[in-house]
């Protein structure tokens, strides 16, 4: 057995399909040998999304048309896997972030999204909440997962420079939500609102770092355990109202 036909039992059938079938579509004919020497070449069907324009164009068969498919696709074929990915650690701020940037890719409308992790921040499930009765919606998600450890995501789609925190509403909803999530035991990691290319974290917001920043500078460092989520909550929202109050007279 060579090489290759190792490497395509080892890939999920389903993948193979679609491989072919794209191949297919894109030639309008049959292009069995070229998904296996992509195969044998990149490893998988991930390999093949993951490579460069000039790398795929040096396997013989493709052409220019084919390999821009397979390079404009990439974001999305990385999107689908992420949503589908069972076990990643969501254990830094910049591992959440990253997760929320390429959760919301492509995506142009507000949406809210429960990230469930177990108790070694691994996501195992993540759920949209609807426009309406999301305290409601957290707590069926919340229990029905049997979640040990919480994310929130909002996906705030405006470019608005001068909005860097969430709204009073935003935080009184907040407040609710994480006295929900503390009486049934859930640990609430962080609320993440996520702009073009850049986010708010809550947890760093109430640590005295507010404001806007870029997903490449998330920190690295390790969440720990947020035992007065709620106190800290209610005392930043009291700040944001009062801030809110004097920028008006002013």
């Amino acid at each position: 057995m060579s090489k290759s036909e190792k490497q395509l039992i080892q890939i999920e059938n389903s993948d193979i399909g679609m491989l072919q079938f794209c191949l297919k579509v894109l030639y309008e004919h049959e292009s069995d040998d070229l998904a296996w020497r992509l195969v044998e070449r990149f490893g998988s069907v991930s390999g093949i999304f993951s490579a460069s324009h000039e790398e795929l164009m040096q396997i013989d068969g493709m052409t220019d048309r084919v390999a821009t498919f397979f390079t404009v696709m990439r974001p999305l074929q990385r999107q689908a896997q992420l949503r589908a990915v069972k076990g990643l650690a969501l254990t830094t701020e910049r591992e959440i972030a990253e997760y929320a940037a390429v959760y919301f890719m492509n995506e142009y409308n507000p949406s809210d999204v429960c990230v469930c992790l177990d108790k070694k921040y691994r996501v195992y499930h993540a759920e949209r909440l609807g426009m309406d009765e999301r305290i409601r919606e957290l707590a069926s998600i919340a229990c029905r997962r049997n979640a040990q450890k919480i994310v929130l995501m909002r996906l705030e789609p405006r470019l608005n420079t001068q909005k860097t925190l969430p709204s009073p509403d935003r935080l009184k909803l907040l407040i609710k939500m994480t006295k929900l999530t503390s009486a049934l035991g859930i640990e609430f990691v962080d609320y993440v609102e996520y702009y073009q290319s850049t986010f708010f974290s809550l947890r760093r917001a109430i640590g005295g770092n507010i404001g806007l920043y870029h997903v490449f500078d998330a920190k690295a460092e390790k969440v720990t355990p947020w035992k007065t989520v709620n106190g800290d909550i209610s005392d930043y929202y009291t700040a944001v109202v009062a801030h809110a109050i004097e920028k008006n007279l002013k």
